[in-house]
């Protein structure tokens, strides 16, 4: 349907349309579009299909690289096509609403008249790269430091700016269709700041222990404060290759690209950080441990025992130690000697109900406690002698764990503190206290 209207750049925002009197449809219309806009809205068209086919893939076969494609790839957005004298300016904004648009419009300008409105300054065809001072308005990031007591110093500003030309080089060849037509600029709001940094003390000490330096990487991704997620810029290209039919191929070709391009990206990283495989796998650990908390206790007492280090990294572990009729889910033994016998329930079990009384769970978990140490006060020897337990106390330290952070009030979280303190060497955590500590460690460990 055409329409006509005014269209409004404005700085952080998503493009916005306001009509002027009534639409008329094409084809049914006096006026049929003209060769120009019949150009474009094939454009559109094609670019509709291969956003939309993009979304399938990563809803399907390609789900697993969801996270490395392009961010216009992978939500709905809205596409407006501009064709100028001398090539066409495609720009991706979030969509505002439940129907994605797709527009499509000619203008009697260049891409360098069209060009920094339309992108908020960030792309200016200006083959003479005549005045560079001028990107002061373009978007930027300002990079500061800041000290002990919280005072930021700004130290640098970056505007990003591409210059680019309407022209294609002399003597490119362009691939044939089915290949995804050749962009003059391809912009995408997603960029990567890489800093290499040295670390130096500040303690004058004449103790101070002398070394190397300690170099570091900080490697971080950021978002431009404009409204648009990606732009591109096209020259003009017969309607051979603007065909919606191969837009399924661009899109995978697309999303297949950049999952390469970001593991290209960490293999770089990873080869100067010796710490690399293990930050790996402590990551896939903690989203694995994540996961089973939405299920029952079994699948994830045997993670656990599997991998004790997410609970106790410096202790050694025991599982399924029986006393007397009753079994422990696991002993564990600090390296000063110092005992804990730990009781796991299921973490979707709550453990209060509405009315604050707590559930058959957590009463449970604290009788099983106590058969334990009574066993224990009576049969020590045996305990140390058949089990190794080696110095252990007729009055161990004591942990239960059950139940998610998200289902205690106020109130619970109150009477936990006083069912503890009542018995002092009782510790009661949740899952999520859990995995939290977990992340922290680890973090710790590896310095991340």
């Amino acid at each position: 349907m055409k329409k006509k209207g005014t269209l409004f750049a404005e700085p952080g925002k998503p493009l916005r349309f306001e009509a002027v009197g009534e639409f008329e449809a094409i084809g049914k219309s006096d006026a049929p579009p003209t060769p120009e806009e019949a150009g474009a809205i094939l454009i559109a068209d094609a670019l509709k299909a291969y956003c939309e086919s993009a979304r399938n893939l990563l809803a399907g076969r390609l789900s697993l690289l969801a996270e490395f494609a392009p961010c216009h790839l992978r939500i709905p957005c809205d596409i407006t096509v501009i064709r100028c004298r001398d090539g066409v300016l495609v720009r991706y904004d979030q969509s505002s609403g439940e129907k994605q648009r797709t527009r499509a419009a000619t203008i009697d300008q260049t891409l360098r008249d069209a060009a920094p409105p339309l992108t908020e300054f960030a792309v200016r065809f200006d083959e003479r790269q005549r005045d560079v001072q001028s990107s002061e308005q373009g978007p930027g990031v300002e990079l500061g430091t800041f000290d002990a007591t919280g005072t930021v110093t700004a130290t640098h500003a970056i505007r990003t700016v591409i210059h680019a030309s309407s022209q294609l080089p002399e003597g490119f060849q362009l691939p044939s269709p089915p290949a995804r037509p050749v962009c003059l600029v391809s912009i995408q709001n997603d960029f990567q700041i890489r800093l290499r940094g040295v670390l130096e003390t500040v303690d004058s000490s004449p103790y101070t222990a002398e070394g190397g330096d300690e170099h570091f990487i900080i490697d971080s991704r950021f978002q431009l404060p404009v409204g648009w997620l990606a732009i591109e810029c096209f020259p003009l290209l017969d309607d051979a290759f603007w065909q919606a039919a191969n837009a399924h191929i661009w899109a995978e070709l697309d999303i297949l690209g950049a999952a390469a391009l970001r593991n290209l990206q960490q293999n770089q990283l990873n080869a100067v950080d010796p710490r690399s495989e293990a930050r790996l796998r402590c990551g896939l650990l903690l989203k694995e441990f994540e996961e089973l908390l939405q299920g029952p206790e079994e699948p994830l007492h045997q993670f656990l025992k599997r991998h004790p280090e997410l609970i106790f990294p410096t202790a050694k572990v025991w599982s399924k130690l029986p006393f007397g009729s009753r079994v422990s889910d696991f002993v564990v033994r600090e390296p000063n000697n110092d005992y804990e016998l730990v009781e796991i329930e299921a973490p979707i079990r709550p453990l209060f109900r509405r009315d604050g009384q707590q559930r058959e769970e957590l009463t449970h978990a604290m009788n099983q406690i106590a058969d334990w140490l009574g066993y224990l006060q009576n049969h020590k020897q045996v305990m140390e002698e058949k089990y190794g337990l080696t110095g252990i106390s007729t009055n161990p330290r004591t942990l239960i764990i059950i139940g998610r952070s998200d289902t205690l009030t106020d109130d619970n979280r109150g009477k936990l503190a006083t069912l503890q303190n009542m018995q002092p060497k009782l510790r009661s955590l949740t899952y999520d206290d859990v995995l939290a500590a977990a992340r922290a460690n680890f973090e710790r460990i590896l310095d991340r």
